[in-house]
């Protein structure tokens, strides 16, 4: 079995070094590329005993929280904020101090000073290489994105929820039915990198599947209630469309019921909406908002459980998939 002078051996490095860093101990003033050679060696070495924190539980983490977005952003749009708010209230009641919080504004690098840090959840779509300038940092859970598959995740299963969505509709009778969301983009290290969100590539394969697919009938723009607002008119602006909508955010939905309103039509009867997440305006629109609901913030109490197995010693990583529910309300047009 490997040993601390092993590594130290293969590293060219003082045993004390060595041991200090594997443990953690960031009194040490040593570079992130000597930690991650220590690291390297240790994993090559197959040296078992690479804990975070060694020892010492809740009490030695200093945790760091990555958002992936503003906080304009999480005014517009609950979902992250909800996420966020259940890491900080789970972390509250098990007695876990978040060292720092970070956050990714829009055409900004993020910058993040972990020195101190030796443990991290991050809540949206940071790709896995931007983290690979922290090799010191093992115990990672991230939220909302799954990095690899050597790393923690939470994610809400958008696929299923999608087609469960449409099911709902296709058994209502529609056919042609839209899509509306927003721009999604992964941040990376050499900075944003556009993506298809899950819940606009499920709508297209299923409803290619069917024979029902039409690239003119899927409207993408900003994730926000203006967002919504504007997709919804340039849909409505056009003699000939759909009968109803799936829409990627209730926010997006509300906007977009403004939209129809304004059009002179009305939702269900001219247009049908489902949207995603269920927010606690959803119930109280007008028509009520038949969406998907998005577990937020079990999401956010899942992470703070996965990272705080982590610590104590499990090594196997686990996603974590969080069900959805269809809430069906009126403005589907199905009775209720």
């Amino acid at each position: 079995m490997a040993t601390i002078k092993d590594i130290a051996k293969m590293t060219e490095l003082s045993s004390a070094t060595v041991s200090r860093v594997l443990n953690n101990d960031y009194s040490i003033s040593v570079t992130d590329e000597t930690r991650k050679k220590i690291f390297d060696a240790a994993h090559k070495l197959n040296y078992k005993k690479i804990k975070t924190p060694s020892g010492n539980g809740k009490k030695s983490l200093q945790l760091g929280l990555i958002v992936w977005c503003s906080e304009e952003r999480e005014d517009s749009d609950p979902y992250f904020l909800s996420i966020r708010q259940a890491v900080e209230k789970e972390c509250s009641e098990q007695g876990i101090a978040i060292s720092s919080t970070f956050r990714r504004y829009e055409n900004q690098e993020l910058h993040i000073d972990a020195s101190h840090l030796n443990a991290l959840i991050v809540i949206g779509k940071v790709h896995p290489d931007y983290l690979d300038r922290y090799p010191h940092i093992r115990n990672v859970v991230s939220v909302d994105y799954i990095f690899d598959e050597q790393r923690d995740a939470v994610i809400t299963d958008f696929e299923e929820a999608t087609a469960k969505a449409l099911e709902h509709l296709f058994q209502l009778g529609h056919e042609r039915i839209g899509y509306i969301g927003g721009t999604t983009v992964e941040y990376t290290s050499k900075g944003n990198k556009p993506i298809l969100d899950t819940r606009q590539m499920s709508h297209e394969r299923i409803m290619q599947e069917k024979g029902l697919f039409r690239r003119d009938d899927v409207y993408v723009g900003a994730w926000t209630m203006e967002g919504g607002y504007q997709l919804m008119k340039q849909a409505l602006g056009k003699p000939d469309r759909p009968t109803a909508f799936l829409i990627g955010s209730d926010p997006m939905a509300v906007g977009a019921v403004r939209a129809i309103d304004e059009c002179g039509l009305k939702a269900p009867d001219d247009v049908s909406i489902v949207s995603f997440d269920d927010i606690p305006i959803a119930e109280f629109l007008n028509p009520p908002l038949t969406t998907v609901k998005v577990h937020t913030e079990e999401m956010g109490k899942m992470a703070v459980k996965l990272l705080l197995d982590q610590v104590e010693g499990r090594e196997v990583p686990l996603h974590v998939h969080v069900p959805t529910k269809l809430m069906i309300r009126q403005s589907c047009g199905a009775k209720k």
